[in-house]
């Protein structure tokens, strides 16, 4: 099965590349930028600028399954996902395509599951609804949507912002009465191993099963890393306020599940530091 990659550069895309890699699929990916350095199997270039140039490079490669990570300017992130819905019309194919938990972004009252009404306030959370919907209207159940909270893993930049603004003692942004789940960039690589290899549709919501305050997160995760106290600008919100999509999804097996404290474990062992 051949598997292409959109936006292998990134945090999820690279660790969705290695691990269906590891689990012996035949794997491209895409960078913005041409290099030649990256090992077998090279990087191929797409610049989303000209999202056109998607039809030969799916022409060239003609994968079997696609996984969109793109990140970039809206329209013509729109423009590349029609072209490629397209394509995989005309030489059937399953796309995976990262969503966002802001997909619920205008209803902070309660956690959402995988069949709870979409509705967003920003206007990142409405591109992504739309790009939702057109893929799952032109490639129905052969579009599977994953929605990952927060992303952490041992190389994100979150990380290393936390690390330096602790250290040079300037404040991070956080939230008041906020709860969140997270994920981080391993589990989404596991669960999509897992989603090909079972074969499963549909809507995935990839994060952790419990749910963790703002800023106590960011508190414990410092104290693991023996990092100085963070300092923080503080939104004020006295309404509680829930940014977060648990996963509800019974194929899923427990030893593919994490907590809030799984994530903090996982982060406290990044070789970076």
């Amino acid at each position: 099965m051949k598997v292409l990659i959109l936006g292998a550069g990134g945090l999820a895309g690279s660790a969705i590349m290695k691990a269906l890699q590891a689990a012996g699929y035949s794997v491209s990916g895409t960078c913005r930028t041409p290099r030649e350095d990256c090992g077998p199997p090279a990087l191929l270039h797409f610049d989303l600028d000209e999202p056109q140039s998607i039809v030969p490079l799916l022409d060239d490669v003609r994968p079997d399954v696609v996984v969109s990570c793109l990140r970039g300017d809206f329209t013509h992130q729109l423009d590349a996902h029609r072209l490629l819905a397209d394509f995989l019309r005309q030489h059937p194919g399953t796309l995976i395509y990262l969503s966002t938990a802001n997909v619920f972004d205008g209803d902070l009252s309660r956690p959402h599951y995988e069949g709870d009404a979409l509705c967003s306030d920003s206007a990142y959370g409405q591109f992504k609804i739309a790009c939702e919907h057109l893929l799952q209207a032109r490639l129905g159940e052969n579009c599977i949507v994953l929605r990952p909270p927060e992303i952490w893993g041992w190389d994100c930049p979150r990380l290393r912002v936390l690390i330096k603004s602790t250290h040079e003692g300037t404040p991070l942004q956080t939230y008041e009465n906020l709860s969140v789940n997270y994920t981080t960039d391993a589990q989404i690589a596991r669960w999509t191993a897992f989603i090909l290899e079972h074969d499963l549709r549909g809507v995935f919501h990839v994060g952790t099963q419990d749910i963790s305050d703002y800023t106590e997160f960011l508190d414990r995760l410092a104290a693991q890393l023996d990092l100085p106290q963070p300092i923080y600008t503080v939104e004020q919100n006295k309404v509680a306020a829930y940014q977060a999509v648990l996963p509800g999804r019974s194929e899923i097996p427990a030893e593919l599940q994490l907590s809030v404290q799984n994530v903090l474990y996982d982060l406290s062992k990044a070789p970076i530091l």
